[in-house]
């Protein structure tokens, strides 16, 4: 048995998502989908379109008014990111609790890297709402780890208080024989997400490697630019830090990042503001 199916075998009770949302899921990268069809289904589940909604009015569309149906959250965002928002909120609502996890806080965290890579991702002329459903689910790894091995998870998280990507991977793999990236992919795999999104989870953390695909460099540098603004760095050194090689893979250039930096601080503040 490999340690990804040891794993596996050794979560409490596996997440799953509502049905609606995994046939949104198998439309991603369609553009010929029927997505109204699926939107009636959101529509008729209260917990679901509760969620949703909570995501169009927290997330930065640029309305000044409360979104307060699905409808109107289409008439606003569109439909493509109204599926990506009902896939959102059906990964979020797939962890209740997670032991060792704030899930408040692991899940602004994403939405935030989220945010950062649907922008990059247009820049780098990708597939938008493949970046952003990318960059949310880029830890999701870590909660199957803690789910699985609640005693283990609490020594890796003694071992790497900053979450430096690398790090990370390197303690995970030292005490499991796996880390989070492989994971997150191998849950992405059986929700039967896009080949493009299972490349992003493994290889973010290595957004270089031969096997690592446009994404992967994406939710890297929307990830990176989260922490730095968490951490509290200046735009400049959060800039300087992005590596050279994969702006140039992407075809980015630094102005593009700090653009991105000083948008993403901004929207910071004002969530912070009217939280």
């Amino acid at each position: 048995m490999t340690p990804i199916e040891r794993l596996f075998l050794s979560i409490p009770t596996l997440p799953s998502i509502p049905r609606v949302v995994q046939e949104l899921i198998t439309t991603l990268g369609d553009d010929d989908a029927d997505l109204g069809a699926l939107v009636s289904k959101v529509k008729q589940d209260q917990t679901l379109s509760a969620r949703v909604l909570r995501l169009a009015n927290s997330s930065h569309y640029g309305s000044r008014h409360k979104v307060g149906a699905i409808d109107d959250a289409v008439a606003l965002i569109g439909l493509n990111a109204l599926r990506t928002l009902v896939i959102a909120s059906g990964v979020s609502g797939a962890f209740a609790s997670i032991p060792g996890i704030d899930l408040k806080l692991f899940w602004r965290h994403a939405g935030q890297s989220a945010l950062i890579a649907r922008s990059i991702g247009r820049k780098a002329r990708l597939n938008a709402e493949f970046a952003y459903t990318a960059a949310l689910m880029h830890r999701i790894g870590q909660l199957l780890i803690n789910a699985a091995y609640p005693s283990v998870a609490k020594e890796i998280a003694a071992e790497n208080h900053d979450l430096d990507v690398t790090e990370l991977a390197s303690v995970e793999r030292t005490h499991l024989q796996l880390d989070h990236s492989e994971v997150g992919a191998e849950l992405a795999r059986r929700w039967y997400f896009p080949a493009a999104i299972q490349n992003a989870l493994r290889w973010y953390g290595d957004p270089m490697h031969e096997q690592a695909g446009p994404y992967a460099g994406v939710v890297h540098l929307s990830a990176q630019i989260t922490l730095g603004l968490e951490h509290g760095e200046d735009d400049a050194s959060i800039a300087a830090a992005l590596p050279d090689p994969l702006l140039q893979k992407l075809v980015l250039d630094r102005p593009d990042m700090e653009s991105e930096i000083e948008t993403a601080r901004d929207a910071q503040q004002s969530a912070a503001e009217t939280a």
